[in-house]
């Protein structure tokens, strides 16, 4: 069955960084990511994607992170 593939990271480290510098870290990694922002988008999608790491912000900086 397909998993979700786990970063070489806790997802916690990106918890308060900048928006740019923890897209760096996952893309470094190998994940397709998507930044949020909660501010400006009340709706998701509901797709999965098992290389995707989603980057929920609020003015710049990282709230929550999503995986999958």
């Amino acid at each position: 069955m397909f998993e979700l593939r786990e970063p070489s990271f806790e997802l916690a480290e990106l918890l308060g960084r900048p928006a740019d510098e923890a897209r760096r870290r996952c893309e470094e990694d190998g994940f397709f990511v998507q930044i949020v922002d909660l501010g400006r988008t009340d709706a998701l999608t509901l797709d999965l994607r098992l290389d995707r790491i989603r980057l929920l912000t609020r003015h710049g900086k990282v709230e929550r992170v999503s995986p999958g």
